[in-house]
């Protein structure tokens, strides 16, 4: 009966949200249609039926009811219990079952959040009860989890051994947290665009930017940290098009934030923080059709029924249509005709977010057209890393400019000359650090160089600008640290160690591919790697091929790396798991494949790389993160 309780909860969800649906499309109705609807209560209910519902996904997973057709495809009683919970998500009914869990738990978060405009948090609610209306109606007729076939299979498929990773089990749920936190974004746009009259809105509409961009941060670097170590090819980002599905709405939601703050601080620009929260939320709509609709094939994405496609693509165009209508409609109520100085603050980010925008269309056009090729020119084409690596270089750099001199700029209007005269230390220390980092790494690719430079000069700007809170008289004293200046600082450098980790990973890895005999030494950088050979190890539900490396470096012993090659016992998938030694300095980083069958000495197959500054990325994205938490942290005590 649990899978009946579990559809019973379902339907009483999409029953509850399509009050608020109907509330909201006849909004402009003189005679107010449902206007004793309590949106409050309603968000209330929605969360607590759809987590009952969810609940009841899992327990039929932990229980191994292979009645249920998604259990029975994505899960096995050999699994252990911890993939089993993971299983509920691994897959594409209870993936989405899971993005409207989500999105009921922000709109219970904020229908209990202190807003002084009532009338704009009720319209909010109603606009956010419509996307729950609309998503469940997704989850029921396309969907369902709950669908039961008899008679049932006596065992399970076996959920995706890819997904069998510990990364897994928090990735997809911190992914939709940011993807799904911007529904509320959107619905509070497009709230102050459906109210007729002016309303201050950028202080209700920042914790909830800046929360959705923090999860959708951490998911992405999760994601990659999890693609890294998990898929064995050696690299953190392969431009794959649904890892360039969660990159859009993260660039655009980057763009929102500084946007967000010269609305607050200078009450400009307040039309481009309506359309960058709609175009945020739509493009993770966008990345919800290429992974749901099947048609992109990716090691990410979920193979589905193309009904649901075209049910994603119409909720897409539904979404579009109502926030671009709008935004069109009283896209004059809230314009102003102050100019914006170049040279200036204001000047600098809108600068910075043009270079946003433009990237993420140009991503955008190099991720969709191999689909719009196929379709209209019936040609096959791919886009793939040379692409765009070649167009985020041009805009990088500029860019970097902006988040240097940026912060050092005044508000309304400035004077290069001027600035230059205040920042001629800072100015040396770009000098001195370019010198120093072309004479280390002199003789490497020039490329690389430039941008160790040019994230030197960032991080150095940084930490520069924290020094105006130093006083060095009579000795070295810390006044008190601003939190928007220490959450700026600390995001930068996060974009600065970020580049230093890609650029030496992707520039600067060093590669070997071999057939290596057992006692056969590979040198690589610094390190030894020895074949001490291969056992076999029985896991939980595999059967694994551990390969067995002593690494040493100057005749010093290291540590002893073990990289499988897993079997799994109920698909019959085969798995590569590498073997990681990182330091601050680079990784090691080994795959074993396939053993010779060739030679008639015992050799395998063994890939080992060189990742230099790898662990860079992770800790930059940790930086972006914890900036983003002192910001909203900051926004939430500012709002009290």
């Amino acid at each position: 009966m649990t899978a009946e309780f579990g559809i019973f909860f379902l339907v009483l969800t999409f029953v509850i949200s399509s009050l608020g649906f109907f509330s909201t499309i006849t909004s402009g109705n003189k005679k107010k249609f449902l206007t004793l609807i309590h949106h409050e209560k309603i968000s209330l209910l929605l969360f607590f039926f759809t987590i009952l519902s969810f609940f009841c996904l899992t327990y039929s997973f932990l229980i191994s009811d292979f009645s249920l057709n998604v259990v029975a495809k994505n899960s096995n009683s050999q699994l252990p219990t911890i993939y089993k919970i993971t299983g509920v998500w691994g897959n594409h009914e209870g993936s989405i079952l899971l993005w409207l869990l989500v999105m009921t738990f922000f709109g219970f978060l904020f229908s209990n959040s202190k807003i002084p405009d009532q009338n704009l948090k009720i319209q909010t609610l109603s606009v956010h009860n419509s996307l729950i209306f609309l998503v469940c109606t997704f989850v029921i007729f396309t969907s369902n989890p709950f669908e039961r076939s008899f008679p049932p299979p006596i065992e399970g498929s076996d959920l995706n051994p890819l997904l069998q990773d510990p990364g897994l089990i928090i990735h997809p749920p911190m992914l939709y947290l940011g993807y799904v936190g911007f529904s509320i974004v959107y619905s509070i746009s497009l709230a102050v665009l459906m109210l007729k009259k002016k309303t201050n809105f950028i202080e209700i509409l920042k914790p909830w930017v800046f929360m959705s961009w923090i999860f959708l941060t951490a998911g992405i670097g999760l994601g990659s940290w999890w693609a890294y170590y998990e898929l064995g090819w050696g690299g953190f980002w392969f431009w794959d098009p649904v890892e360039n599905a969660s990159l859009l709405p993260w660039l655009t939601a980057s763009a929102l934030i500084h946007t967000i703050m010269i609305s607050s601080k200078k009450n400009l620009l307040i039309n481009w923080t309506l359309l960058l929260s709609i175009i945020t939320f739509l493009l993770s709509l966008l990345g919800t059709f290429l992974v749901r609709s099947g048609v992109l094939v990716s090691v990410h994405a979920f193979a589905s029924d193309p009904t649901r496609g075209i049910f994603i693509l119409l909720m897409l165009i539904i979404v579009s249509f109502s926030g671009l209508f709008y935004f069109l409609r009283r896209t004059e109520l809230y314009s102003s005709k102050h100019q914006i100085k170049l040279v200036s603050r204001e000047g600098a980010i809108s600068l910075n977010n043009i270079f946003l925008i433009s990237l993420t269309f140009t991503i955008l056009i190099g991720t969709i057209y191999p689909l719009v090729s196929s379709i209209f020119f019936k040609s096959k084409i791919s886009v793939g890393a040379p692409f765009f690596n070649s167009i985020l270089t041009p805009v990088m750099v500029p860019m970097i400019f902006g988040m240097i001199i940026g912060p050092f700029l005044r508000w309304g209007n400035d004077d290069l000359l001027k600035l230059l005269n205040r920042l001629k230390i800072l100015v040396f220390l770009f000098l001195f650090s370019s010198i120093l980092l072309w004479y280390v790494n002199f003789g490497g690719p020039v490329i690389a160089i430039i941008f160790f430079i040019f994230a030197a000069w960032i991080i150095i700007a940084s930490l520069f600008e924290l020094t105006k809170f130093m006083n060095f008289k009579p000795k070295l004293r810390i006044n008190s640290l601003p939190a928007k200046y220490f959450s700026q600082s600390i995001s930068h450098i996060g974009i600065g160690l970020i580049i230093i980790g890609a650029t030496g990973s992707s520039i600067l890895k060093i590669e070997k591919i071999q057939f290596q005999e057992i006692g056969e030494i590979i040198k690589i950088n610094q390190y030894d790697v020895e074949f001490k050979g291969v056992k076999v190890v029985e896991g939980p539900n595999f059967l694994s091929q551990t390969g067995v490396f002593e690494v040493s470096k100057d005749d010093a012993h290291v540590i002893n790396l073990k990289p499988e090659k897993r079997f799994y016992n109920a698909n019959k998938q085969v798995t590569t798991e590498a073997a990681i030694y990182s330091t601050i300095f680079g990784d090691l980083y080994i795959a074993i494949g396939d053993k010779n069958s060739i030679k008639n000495s015992v050799s395998w197959t063994t890939r080992i790389w060189y990742n230099p500054f790898t662990i860079w990325i992770w800790l930059g994205v940790f930086s972006l993160v914890t900036g983003g938490l002192i910001s909203f942290f900051r926004v939430i005590k500012k709002k009290k």
